[in-house]
């Protein structure tokens, strides 16, 4: 379009040589159907052809010239030829017409050999025709139209051989056109500079040459000049600035250019082409509201603007406006190109739409466009980008019929090739592969570096690297999509190491790395687990233009999020937009390093940009809320769910099933799991594991019932759950035979976790002989700590000293350092007399509680002292259950050893400090919930009993063991912790 622009810049539509034509323009009312020839009527002038040469025996060369114009005029190529060719007598002018018809309409190369032809035309020097500067205006109009700079050259030294007095104004701005369209753009700044006084046509020609080799600041420069020089602006001065704009997406410059446009004149639909430029310029500078105003503003919209329209859309992934953009064109105009197909059917590729994608096959068909290699190319593309997302199985033979139908040539067979081999590679289909990759090698394209891509990726995705590894050694000189596809090609097939030597070869060799390169290399780091390498990485990835690459971004999130520093993960996410983030990974990493917090904030930018969320993903925010002191935080967090819609998923259910659960909420539990319309196993595991966990072992065995009836799958956890149901209701033998049946019947090896529960059940009913036949014969390792933790949680709750010391001696000989253990058995030997032993034992830390009041967390040390208010509060509650007969109860030695010693009614610990604060802080009859980072001691266990009888709430304690729902001087744990 441009270069249609360009042409009628520097030729003018009358050279002088047509004046004789116009001095004869009287005689045109002889023939009044000539005096408007365009393309619509000009079939009529092939038909009845007006002049008639033959009719007269000797007609004047005249009428032969001016039969000639109205074929050029019509852009009717053949028969001005033909009648170029049967014209007994051919002037300069003769010559002339039809050689700027081939400049105008092409093909270039005819106008080119014409020239050479009429420079050899006549019998002797005096016969033969001279060019003029018109002439020579053509030729290098077509010279630089085929990059014919030799061509071009000769022609510019035959000018100079005629002396500067030839040299006019038409001949300088071809000069200065055809040095710039063959790159030559210093030859092109010194002609410009002799020009003595440049033109419109001369700055033009200079304007067009740097925006057209890439120069676009440079054009800018000289679009500066000629506004400070007064020279007058045309649309086609514009259209280059707006599009110097576009290239460096230049939004404000622009926006003052259209500024001037409109003060000029152009504006608001005057210029139509310009008014296309523009709408291309606001699309490719991201704001899409320029270009519907454009649009909107057009009188008059031809089908290029509603091209321009719907390819802005889709390059700024608009996908469904441009959707419905193409819907409007169809239903006012009717039809469309080949453009608008390729533009739509890239929408419907990224949407993945079969179903739309089909109908648009369907009007390819109707109107002929199946002949186009461009439009088909792009359907096949089509089919294949929608069966690689969606399970098409019916359409996966669609591309193959699509090749087969394909009228193909060497333009585009390597496009073709490159796409069947992406659809080979879709399918891991490898013997197709081989098949096309021998027709490549018929085809001599086997050389092209995008059918060497897609055959270096299509072994590699049918599983056979070395093969893609031969295909890469034959290549003479690889160049980065080349060493992008194999890096890519070695990390799909898990040679993580053979990826990064690729790399460092690559990089070594000089060769740029791209997007893609990029993120299969940081793809290896994070499978090897190689946080220095990623590092390394990210430097060289902030020397480059890819620091703020949505799709290396991401990747450097999670690579950072995978090792281990997702705090640093964090910071990146300030490189790209709140839309472009990856919240899933974030989500993950910050749960994986138990940074909750950090969670809680990351809902609350999803919350603002509406960020995409999986699933798996809304059930971690659930996950990171699964604590008491963040109900609050997962309440607020369940509305919003459900406010989006994102609950449906079983997935999701389950994690807010696992919330209130953890929160101590398990009436709310219950209420998600009767609620949700489809109950997946892993739902059913959760609510049964609930309900063990807060106290209600028969309800948990009623499920398992119920579960097992409905045939949903039982696993690990789920079993042990049940294990642990069935100690805590003293059902020894039915636990017993489920451990020994589980393999054979749901197909679950018991692990240690289930012998725990075993060995739990059989000291809580006091069965110490099966106990140690237990451990002796069925126990297979007898070095995990999770038995003799279980072992030692079992002795504390029936008060077994000798069991307890024996299980805490197994646990130091597994480690000696284990401080817990070592200030337990210092307990114990003190129970026994043994003070020399016991003064050898390690000490604990400071332990704390936590509660959450108005959206804030208190925590409360144990070697801190509280505030005034809350000591005054548990001297209040003192006095208070002293008056009410209060006893304490100091036979807990076993629970107690984890707290410092206290002197008092057994409200100096922490978990009663926050107790207090909360019965001062929260309204009246709301439950207080207390987390606690040890075990809870009998005497507060004891004394938060009594508490619930006259504080008119109910008390929730959750430390390292279990729940505890203190109400009406009742606990849930049964006293058994």
């Amino acid at each position: 379009m441009h270069s249609l622009l360009t042409c009628s810049s520097i030729i003018p539509s009358s050279p002088p040589f047509l004046l004789l034509l116009q001095s004869h323009t009287p005689k045109l009312t002889h023939f009044p159907q000539l005096n408007h020839i365009t393309p619509h009527n000009s079939q009529h002038l092939k038909l009845t052809h007006f002049l008639k040469p033959h009719a007269n025996p000797k007609p004047p060369i005249f009428y032969f010239n001016l039969h000639l114009q109205f074929y050029i005029n019509a852009g009717f190529m053949q028969e001005a030829r033909d009648l170029f060719n049967s014209m007994p007598e051919r002037t300069l002018i003769s010559w002339t017409i039809l050689m700027s018809g081939y400049a105008k309409h092409g093909p270039s190369t005819e106008a080119l050999a014409l020239f050479k032809e009429m420079l050899s035309s006549g019998d002797n020097h005096k016969t033969r025709l001279r060019p003029d500067s018109y002439v020579y205006a053509v030729v290098l109009r077509s010279s630089g139209e085929m990059r014919e700079l030799g061509f071009g050259k000769g022609v510019h030294g035959q000018v100079l051989k005629k002396g500067e007095a030839f040299l006019d104004g038409f001949l300088e701005n071809s000069l200065v056109n055809m040095y710039s369209s063959c790159g030559q753009l210093e030859d092109a700044v010194l002609i410009f500079d002799g020009i003595e006084k440049p033109g419109l046509v001369a700055w033009s020609s200079m304007l067009s040459a740097y925006v057209k080799n890439g120069f676009e600041k440079e054009g800018l420069s000289v679009f500066l000049d000629m506004v400070s020089k007064g020279i007058k602006l045309d649309a086609f001065v514009f259209s280059m600035v707006i599009k110097a704009c576009s290239n460096l997406e230049e939004l404000n410059l622009g926006i003052q250019v259209h500024g001037l446009m409109v003060k000029k004149g152009f504006g608001k639909g005057s210029c139509l082409f310009l008014d296309n430029s523009l709408m291309d310029f606001y699309a490719k500078c991201k704001d899409l509201k320029g270009l519907r105003k454009v649009f909107d503003q057009l009188h008059e919209k031809d089908l290029v603007s509603w091209n321009t329209l719907i390819m802005g859309y889709v390059h700024n992934f608009y996908y469904f406006e441009a959707l419905r953009n193409f819907r409007v064109l169809m239903h006012d105009i009717c039809y469309c190109d080949d453009f608008t197909i390729t533009s739509i059917l890239k929408a419907i590729s990224s949407l993945h739409d079969m179903g739309y994608g089909r109908q648009v096959h369907g009007y390819i068909v109707r109107t002929g466009l199946a002949s186009n290699s461009f439009v088909m190319c792009s359907l096949l593309d089509m089919y294949i980008e929608c069966i690689e997302h969606e399970s098409w199985e019916q359409w996966e033979k669609v591309p193959l019929k699509v090749y087969a139908g394909l009228e193909r040539g060497e333009a585009n067979e390597c496009i073709i090739i490159a796409s069947m081999l992406k659809w080979c590679s879709l399918l891991s289909n490898l013997d197709a592969g081989i098949v096309f990759h021998s027709l490549a090698n018929k085809l001599a394209v086997d050389s092209d570096p995008y059918v060497i891509s897609a055959l270096i990726d299509m072994y590699s995705k049918c599983g056979v690297p070395e093969a893609a590894l031969r295909v890469f050694e034959r290549v003479e000189n690889p160049g980065t999509v080349t060493w992008s596809a194999l890096i890519s090609g070695l990390s799909w097939n898990g040679w993580f190491v053979e990826a990064l030597t690729c790399f460092n070869k690559m990089q070594l060799n000089g060769i740029e790395a791209n997007e893609f390169t990029l993120t299969s290399v940081i793809l290896a780091c994070v499978a090897l687990g190689d946080l220095r390498k990623g590092r390394e990485l990210h430097c060289k990835i902030l020397k480059t233009c890819y620091e703020s690459n949505v799709s290396i971004v991401n990747m450097l999130i999670n690579l950072y999020s995978e090792l281990s520093d997702h705090r640093q993960a964090l910071k990146l996410c300030s490189l790209v937009s709140d839309a472009e983030i990856s919240w899933n990974i974030l989500i993950q990493a910050s749960l994986k390093a138990d940074d909750y917090e950090m969670i809680h904030k990351l809902l609350g930018r999803i919350q603002s940009c509406f960020g995409y969320l999986e699933p798996i993903s809304v059930c971690d925010i659930f996950r990171s809320c699964s604590s008491p002191v963040f109900l609050n935080m997962g309440m607020q967090a369940q509305a919003y769910m459900t406010k989006r819609g994102l609950l449906s998923h079983p997935i999701s259910g389950n994690g807010l099933i696992q919330m209130y659960s953890g929160c101590g909420q398990i009436a709310e539990a219950d209420l998600v799991f009767e609620s949700m319309p489809e109950k997946s196993s892993p739902c059913w595991t959760s609510i049964i594991s609930a309900k063990v966990e807060h106290g209600h072992p028969s309800e948990a065995l009623t499920l398992f019932n119920e579960m097992r009836r409905r045939n949903k799958l039982v696993d690990s956890s789920t079993l042990k759950s049940i294990l642990k149901a069935c100690s805590q209701m003293g059902r020894v033998d039915e636990a017993h035979s489920l451990l020994m049946s589980m393999e054979v019947v749901y197909g679950v090896k018991p692990s240690e976790e289930h012998y725990s529960c075993i060995i739990e059940a059989f000291t809580r009913a006091g069965m110490l002989e099966e106990l140690e036949n237990f451990i002796d014969e069925v126990v297979v390792d007898k070095n995990d700590t999770k038995i003799w933790n279980t072992l030692l949680s079992s002795a504390r709750v029936i008060g077994n000293m000798d069991m307890a010391k024996f299980a805490l001696e197994k646990l130091l000989e597994i480690d000696p350092n284990d401080c817990f253990a070592n200030l337990m058995l210092g307990k114990v030997l003190v129970m026994f007399g043994k003070w020399k032993d016991a003064s050898k034992t390690k000490t604990l830390g400071p332990n704390s509680s936590c509660i959450e009041v108005q959206n804030k967390i208190f925590e409360f040390v144990s070697d801190q002292k509280p505030s005034e208010e809350v000591l005054y509060k548990l001297g209040e509650i003192e006095r208070e259950m002293e008056e009410l007969g209060y006893v304490e109860d100091r036979n807990h030695l076993l629970h107690d050893a984890e707290e410092e010693e206290y002197d008092g009614a057994g409200l100096g610990h922490t978990e009663m400090k926050a107790i207090a604060f909360g019965l001062l802080s929260l309204p009246h009859r709301t439950p207080v919930r207390v987390i606690k980072s040890v075990r809870m001691c009998g005497t507060c266990h004891h004394a938060c009993k009594f508490m619930s009888t006259f504080v008119d709430r109910e008390l929730v304690v959750k430390d390292n063991c279990t729940f505890h729902h203190f109400r009406d001087g009742k606990c849930s744990c049964r006293d058994s912790w």
